[in-house]
């Protein structure tokens, strides 16, 4: 994918240019590696198609992709520091301090980025305003997420809105703004919030398949399959550890039986009908955008 390709490169070469620390640097390019190799940047090819679609493309605005996937990198460093996640991510590898500098690293890059570019100064304000407002939405999320006030659906729904949808948001609307859109933004955000919360609900069901890497489970998370199990009128395993009957030690030995469990009770299957639902509210929005077909099509294909 061509796309793809220029991404990267223009991020490698943004981080040689930025990142004086040998170390420093050797890792954050590992970490973009990493994300090269697992990810399809989506977030950077979105806003690319966002300024696509409002004015003719030009080099520079490729820059504006490689920002957004840093303020992406950083944030999934900074979430699998504080859920203290596994895997075989770069950053898991080594001492927190350092990936915490990494993550500040990126952090300052993607927004140095869309200062420099070369672009009329209202539409990089315009993009600036974008990133601050929607990091601190997701920042919101991600403390809804740990201190467990998910007491319900809509509570949920809620949370991925902040901490998913509002990143997805921020990458459409930065291209956007940066190719001087003044209309179409309300429906831009509205798809864009539904596109993270399926996405999230989608990446939930999975964190639920792969305990080893992840720990949502452990931390007690309320994400749409466990709520469900937990309103069930029947006794299970989820009920039993979310009330404090058996420890995680009891449930992880038994975690093959939780799956079926949630299998069995349709709570995966209930789950994917309501990413399903967001789905499709997405491509209804898409529809009302007053823009060529050809990029309303490209938009469907980040629908998966």
């Amino acid at each position: 994918m061509i796309e793809k390709t220029i991404i990267k490169l223009k991020m490698e070469n943004a981080l040689n240019e930025a990142f004086d620390a040998p170390a420093l640097k050797k890792l954050a390019l590992a970490a973009v590696n990493y994300q090269a190799e697992k990810s399809e940047f989506l977030f950077g090819r979105l806003t690319l198609l966002h300024y696509d679609m409002f004015l003719e493309r030009s080099k520079e605005i490729d820059s504006a992709a490689a920002a957004m996937e840093f303020l992406i990198l950083a944030g999934d460093i900074l979430d699998d520091l504080v859920d203290q996640d596994g895997g075989e991510y770069p950053w898991n590898k080594i001492e927190s301090p350092l990936s915490l500098n990494i993550a500040i690293g990126l952090l300052l890059l993607g927004q140095k980025i869309i200062t420099d570019l070369p672009v009329d100064d209202i539409r990089k304000a315009k993009a600036q305003s974008y990133i601050s407002s929607r990091l601190f939405q997701s920042l919101n999320g991600q403390q809804m997420d740990l201190t467990h006030d998910i007491k319900t659906e809509a509570d949920y729904i809620e949370m991925v809105k902040q901490k998913s949808g509002s990143l997805v948001v921020m990458a459409c609307l930065i291209g956007a703004a940066l190719a001087g859109a003044k209309q179409n933004t309300s429906i831009i955000e509205n798809y864009a919030n539904h596109i993270g919360i399926a996405a999230q609900i989608d990446n939930d069901i999975d964190a639920l398949y792969r305990w080893d890497e992840k720990n949502d489970i452990k931390a007690k998370k309320k994400s749409l399959p466990i709520l469900y199990m937990l309103a069930s009128k029947r006794d299970n395993l989820l009920k039993q550890y979310f009330s404090n009957h058996i420890d995680y030690n009891e449930l992880y030995a038994q975690k093959e039986k939780v799956i079926q469990q949630m299998e069995q009770e349709g709570a995966f299957y209930y789950a994917k009908v309501i990413s399903q639902i967001y789905k499709e509210k997405a491509l209804q929005e898409i529809e009302k955008l007053d823009v060529d077909d050809r990029y309303k099509s490209a938009l469907k294909t980040f629908i998966l």
